[in-house]
């Protein structure tokens, strides 16, 4: 939902006083929701019932220790499977007594390696020359 699809619906508070509760029953969203969307159009207008985006955008909330992990072994000779990297990765948190990330978490830390760097360690400083 867009700015302005929360403002049509906000309108009908802000302009024509129905109640926040009485327009959560009608509409189906929730009143905190309806109370954070009025709050922030008090603050910024209409501009601020724009989407936000999450603060932490871009950040892995993954231990350091495991993502130092996962890449050692995936830059491994020969390089395991994604799957066999979770699996060991899962027993590596339970060690550290940390939280076990998901599959795709660990899939994302192998896919965010330096493809010169893979090349180098899994094929050779011949490869590499070669390539970059």
């Amino acid at each position: 939902m867009d700015g302005l699809q929360r403002w049509r619906i906000l309108r009908l508070h802000v302009e024509d006083g129905i109640p926040l509760t009485a327009l959560a029953t009608d509409t189906g969203i929730g009143l905190r929701t309806l109370s954070r969307w009025h709050a922030r159009y008090r603050d910024g207008g209409i501009a601020a019932l724009g989407n936000l985006p999450r603060a932490d955008t871009g950040t892995r909330r993954m231990a350091p220790e495991l993502v130092a992990f996962v890449e050692h072994l995936a830059l491994t000779r020969p390089r395991p499977s994604i799957a066999t990297l979770h699996r060991l990765t899962r027993g590596e948190a339970a060690r550290l007594e940390v939280k076990a990330p998901s599959y795709a978490t660990v899939r994302a830390v192998v896919r965010s390696l330096d493809p010169a760097m893979v090349t180098l360690a899994l094929e050779g400083p011949a490869a590499y020359r070669d390539r970059h």
